[in-house]
């Protein structure tokens, strides 16, 4: 009876059966130990990254405690999916760890610096204005914004950051014994709470939009033609039409806007003799360059969205060829950034193009521009000038023949910002000089000139210790959306059409922003798109 029950023991059918409870035994162990892994092994690399993780969303959320709780709860789980994943094969876990830890510790360095200065993380705007940088800009920008201490720290944190990769063994052998528990708990306390309130996820990772950049916006602007339908509005065109983009300018310092400095003496000399007409309620729709471009230029507006990428939108340059415009593209801007930046693949529609970078031994300031046009004057042109003007670093944006203002002369302000704002204050001068001595190329041609700003500066107007490109703010964004607008109009362009300058001179208080900017130079041409309304909806002159 014995010797038949071990003999049924010992069959293949019950040793079949023992190894199968062992496999599931064995697997159920592993997944335990994997499972487990964050918070026993490698309990002090789960806590770094967490931190550098949650750090940076948690601290732009200060003022919404509960909601930063939350957010330090979602980056936990992720921070324990994250590490249980690239514990799942040790070999490849011993060279990704240190380098994602070195490249979250660095992302976590550029979203605090960009929530400090900026007000808002690390996002894709971010990264398109790095895109359309150059080298010489991006020198520009450290040279004034980035301090040597700044740097000493920027690299001790990173050198810190590899000296714990290679101690990581050593701490992590330090056992915490049942510590692990509550670590657990925190995880499946965390994961009923994010799913009781999922929609913390839908909110933080798709309606901020923080990094939705598409690189198929970087395009080649030849490739999307739209082919307007235009007809004449006006059975008189002027034959010059200038078009002069600024850069950088604030209207809070123009003189023409009520700026205590005579920045501009040479414009207000033309406002004086009934030639220039200043526009005081025009705004930028974005803050910066790379944004702006993608509006100032074409029909695509601020609001207005119709679902088409702003490429596949009709452009002026367009809309002008058609109207038989021979047209031109002058810039002191650089032709290419990382990518081709927006403002010169525009450049690179126009019939000629001429950027300053490109001649041997030039000065890169904006006078170097004037002359450079190879346009016949007798034939009917549209000539950009794109300007660097009032791009940061200021010092470098005038000769020394302009040095006019001095920082000295600024008591009212606190002395750290003086020597900035008198530099600024000169490049504005220089700047006047550069606008007048183009516009005055035209005198006696039939001819209208335009002039604006991409965008404004916020130059410490909403915080005593902070200048240059607007922060997050709403009123950050305010200031750097104040630009300068003004149209001159020659002698004789007022002679031959009177019924655009009655126009012109009746609009100079009218709201207006520069995502509409095609339709008053349509306006002012005399032509309309023959398929809608839109030049009589969104002109400055209508």
């Amino acid at each position: 009876m014995h010797e038949n029950l071990k003999r049924e023991d010992c069959s293949p059918m019950s040793r079949c059966s023992g190894t199968k409870r062992l496999n599931v035994c064995a697997i159920l162990a592993l997944l335990k130990e994997k499972l487990l892994f964050p918070f026993k092994q490698d309990w002090f690399y789960f806590l770094l990254l967490w931190v550098l993780i949650a750090l940076p969303n948690c601290y732009s959320q200060l003022g919404h405690p509960t909601y930063a709780v939350y957010l330090a709860m979602m980056y936990y789980i992720i921070a324990y999916i994250f590490v249980v994943m690239l514990n799942l094969f040790q070999k490849i876990a011993r060279v990704l760890k240190p380098i994602v830890f070195i490249l979250t510790t660095l992302f976590a360095i550029l979203n605090l610096y960009c929530y400090h200065v900026y007000g808002c993380l690390l996002s894709n705007d971010f990264i398109q204005i790095i895109a359309a940088t150059n080298p010489d800009e991006a020198k520009e920008y450290f040279d004034t914004f980035i301090s040597w201490e700044q740097v000493v720290l920027f690299f001790s944190i990173i050198a810190v950051s590899i000296f714990i990769t290679f101690m990581l063994p050593k701490i992590q052998k330090v056992k915490l014994g049942k510590s692990w528990i509550v670590a657990g708990v925190i995880l499946l306390f965390s994961i009923c709470a994010i799913w009781h309130n999922s929609g913390i996820i839908q909110e933080e990772f798709v309606d901020k939009k923080r990094w939705s950049f598409n690189f198929e916006e970087v395009v080649d602007l030849k490739n999307h033609p739209t082919h307007p339908q235009i007809e004449e509005s006006d059975s008189i065109h002027p034959s010059q039409i200038i078009i002069i983009l600024g850069e950088s300018f604030s209207s809070n310092h123009s003189s023409l806007y009520g700026y205590k400095r005579n920045t501009n003496p040479l414009l207000t000399r033309q406002v004086q003799d009934g030639n220039l007409f200043v526009y005081k309620k025009v705004t930028s729709p974005c803050s910066h360059t790379t944004a702006a471009f993608k509006y100032l230029l074409n029909t695509y507006q601020i609001g207005h969205e119709d679902g088409l990428p702003w490429y596949e939108h009709t452009n002026i340059i367009e809309v002008m060829k058609i109207a038989g415009y021979y047209t031109a593209w002058i810039s002191n801007q650089s032709e290419k950034g990382m990518f081709d930046n927006l403002p010169s693949g525009h450049g690179q529609l126009c019939d000629e193009t001429f950027f300053l970078e490109n001649e041997m031994n030039a000065n890169r300031y904006d006078g170097g521009l004037i002359g450079k046009e190879k346009v016949n004057t007798k034939e009917k042109n549209v000539i950009f000038y794109h300007f660097m003007g009032q791009h940061e670093n200021f010092e470098e944006r005038y000769p020394h023949d302009y040095e006019e203002f001095k920082g000295a002369e600024y008591n009212e302000y606190p002395e750290h910002q003086r020597n900035l704002l008198a530099a600024y204050d000169n490049a504005t001068l220089y700047n006047d000089f550069v606008v007048n001595s183009i516009m005055n190329r035209y005198k006696e041609q039939d001819a209208v000139v335009f002039y604006f700003s991409d965008h404004g500066l916020d130059l410490f107007d909403t915080d005593p210790n902070y200048f240059g490109h607007a922060k997050a703010t709403e009123e950050s964004q305010a200031q750097g959306k104040k630009i300068p607008f003004m149209v001159y109009v020659s002698p004789i362009f007022q002679e031959l059409h009177p019924d655009k300058m009655e126009k012109i001179k009746s609009s100079t208080n009218k709201p207006f922003c520069t995502d509409k900017f095609i339709y008053a130079v349509m306006d002012v041409a005399g032509y309309r798109f023959a398929n809608n309304d839109d030049m009589e909806k969104y002109s400055l002159f209508q």
